[in-house]
């Protein structure tokens, strides 16, 4: 079966089973509440321990868990939670289910916050076009203060190929466009063009892309205390720290940044 499911059963096992809150729950089970989260949304698998734990202190059973076939009750018998058969619930009073809803609202909220942010950060990424050849441009050996210079034959050092210049891997690279204003302090600014080499490993203090909760964003990543973290260059922005349980990829490591002036 899928995560999906599994999580969804799992979510209907906490609220009209147990009649715990997301918090209550992840304080229970000794975990953040993002995980539990992630559990019910199907990112992540309920691990096995959970199962075990339902099933021993809850008689939920881990097979309908599992599977959805068979009975939700587990056959080890009541333990004194208050359940007593696959229909029957625990009492939660209107005034509880009221908090409950609002706890989860709030939840849901922040979520929320957290998405339309990166929303709003995530580059647009543009896909490659067709290789053709790229004309090659002159590279002048001198500086030029004021003025328009000539290219005669003397000045012109070598001509240089663009592709060659900048683009590492060039069947693994792309051009991203910048979305937002987190990144103005790396002097990356919302219309500039990144180019992103997907075959770079990442190490901390580069600037890359990376999805979060399924939306690309332009950050710096870094290794705090052995945890990865994504930080923005501007002050309006917070960190986003990055769990185990996040839907989390680094897709390709900023290798230039192309602006028009």
């Amino acid at each position: 079966m899928s995560k999906k499911a599994i999580g969804e059963r799992h979510r209907q096992v906490r609220e009209a089973m147990l009649g715990m809150s997301v918090p209550a729950y992840a304080q229970e089970l000794g975990v953040k509440e993002v995980t539990v989260y992630s559990w019910e949304a199907g990112r992540t698998t309920v691990p096995h321990n959970v199962l075990a734990w339902l099933e021993q202190e809850h008689q939920v059973s881990a097979g309908w868990m599992l599977t959805g076939i068979g009975e939700r009750i587990s056959d080890i018998g009541d333990r004194g939670t208050g359940i007593r058969g696959q229909g029957e619930q625990r009492a939660v009073s209107s005034e509880s289910d009221r908090g409950l809803l609002a706890r989860i609202e709030d939840q849901l909220r922040g979520l929320h916050a957290v998405v339309e942010q990166l929303k709003a950060e995530a580059p647009e990424v543009l896909a490659p076009s067709p290789r053709r050849p790229l004309p090659r441009i002159p590279l002048l050996s001198l500086a030029v203060s004021a003025g328009v210079p000539t290219a005669s034959d003397d000045t012109v050092e070598r001509e240089i190929d663009l592709a060659e210049m900048l683009l590492e891997h060039p069947d693994s690279t792309y051009f991203i466009r910048v979305v937002g204003d987190s990144m103005t302090d790396a002097g990356i600014s919302d219309g500039d063009t990144l180019i992103v080499d997907c075959a770079l490993q990442a190490r901390p203090g580069q600037v890359v892309i990376a999805k979060v909760f399924g939306e690309l964003t332009v950050k710096r990543f870094l290794q705090v205390d052995g945890r990865p973290l994504l930080r923005a260059e501007n002050r309006k922005y917070k960190d986003i720290e990055i769990t185990e349980d996040m839907d989390f990829t680094i897709v390709g490591v900023v290798s230039s940044c192309i602006k028009k002036m």
